[in-house]
């Protein structure tokens, strides 16, 4: 009597298809994505955001930047002459000092405020909680509520800062409405409104520094100015270097409070660029095209001197 030994049913190894499917059942097992394919299915939807709303605007605005068009007739190509426009025009070039003076001053006050408030709040004190608490308070704050507080603060006739100045018998300024004044005093209230995110940002480089070289320098009877200098600026620098980027950025960028203060007044001594890409939006798109075209290409030179420096420090 003959028998015969039958094999279990095998699953499908080949590695094109994407079912195995089981010999003699009708049974099927789905493969579940791997590898490179699972990630890219995971940032997908990230990506679509950042190229529907950031490299498709970008696009667009190159593209622009080389017609004419007030958003009402059709466009008409006039290839670098925007480009030459703004290059050429007065106000542009004004706008654009402002801002370098903007980002200045900010940048240096900011800077030492944060790192000020970063050195308290790593102290092993009741008060730090304190400091860490009340310095993030006004970054939560709308910049736009911010700027009506502050233009209230400014305020000639009525203002609080007036008043105080006024205790101590010496007249108050015109802040806002002196070509001289209206700038730094703008940019103080980014100043305060933003140092307290970059002091947390300063305290999280603060306590990545190992408490042993402060003691070995201690027992070299180093004093705290030379450890400042020689321990806590060196190991500071990456956090450092986020904060300069970030604050270049943010003050390239500076829009709102301006409006909201000055409107780029009085004259055209607060007028920042983005102001002047607002402004011109209203009458020539082509021309406010490229103006955001060349900010771009500056903040993009700025960023890769600074990495290139970085780079070179590390090394």
């Amino acid at each position: 009597m003959r028998t015969s030994t039958e094999l279990p049913p095998k699953l499908s190894t080949d590695p094109g298809r994407g079912v195995g499917r089981a010999r003699g059942t009708g049974r099927t097992r789905r493969r579940r994505p791997t590898g490179a394919l699972a990630g890219w299915l995971s940032v997908a939807p990230a990506l679509l955001i950042i190229l529907g709303f950031t490299f498709y605007p970008m696009v667009q605005s190159m593209l622009l930047s080389t017609d004419r068009w007030n958003m009402l007739g059709p466009r008409q190509f006039v290839g670098a002459e925007n480009y030459t426009t703004i290059l050429s025009a007065g106000t542009f070039r004004e706008s654009l000092l402002n801002t370098l003076v903007f980002t200045v001053i900010t940048l240096a006050g900011t800077y030492v405020l944060a790192l000020a408030t970063a050195m308290a709040a790593n102290r092993e004190l009741r008060s730090a909680r304190i400091v860490r608490t009340i310095t993030v308070l006004p970054a939560v704050i709308p910049m736009v509520v911010a700027g009506l507080i502050w233009k209230w603060l400014y305020e000639p006739d009525h203002g609080l800062i007036n008043n105080l100045i006024a205790l101590v018998g010496v007249d108050g300024a015109r802040w806002l409405f002196d070509n001289d004044l209206a700038l730094p005093a703008v940019a103080l209230v980014s100043i305060w409104k933003d140092f307290g995110i970059y002091a947390l940002i300063l305290l999280g480089g603060l306590q990545r520094i190992p408490a042993e070289l402060y003691e070995a320098a201690t027992i070299d009877r180093a004093g705290p100015w030379r450890q400042f200098r020689s321990i806590t600026l060196p190991m500071l620098r990456p956090a450092g270097a986020a904060v300069f980027l970030l604050l270049v950025f943010n003050s390239f960028k500076v829009f709102d409070q301006v409006w909201v203060m000055t409107e780029g007044g009085p004259g055209t001594a607060t007028l920042t660029v983005v102001t002047f890409i607002y402004t011109k939006l209203l009458t020539d798109v082509g021309v406010a095209s490229a103006a955001s075209v060349v900010l771009f290409v500056i903040l993009l030179l700025i960023t890769l001197i600074r990495l290139r420096l970085t780079s070179r420090e590390e090394s």
